[in-house]
């Protein structure tokens, strides 16, 4: 992840509140936890054998999500990193 591109992301977070912040955090986590519990259940649970586009397309769904809930938690540790600054 290109610096930049992480100011970026992080800049919206450090005007909100911790609760804001939070909230923020909760929002970004859902999605790709779901899709991640989704995809596993359909790889452990399902009776009918999967094609192999079906496991590709599973385990590209599950890349996508881990990719988000990486960036996710650059923009947490960032935000946490930059909370600890001393102020001007």
């Amino acid at each position: 992840m290109s610096e930049p591109y992480a100011r970026s992301d992080l800049q919206p977070w450090m005007n909100l509140t911790p609760e804001q912040v939070l909230e923020q955090v909760v929002q970004h986590l859902y999605g790709p936890v779901s899709i991640l519990g989704n995809q596993l259940k359909r790889l452990t649970e399902d009776d009918d054998s999967l094609s192999e586009e079906e496991y590709e397309a599973i385990f590209t769904h599950m890349h996508h999500a881990v990719n988000q809930l990486s960036k996710t938690v650059v923009q947490l540790k960032r935000y946490s990193e930059e909370r600890k600054r001393p102020k001007n």
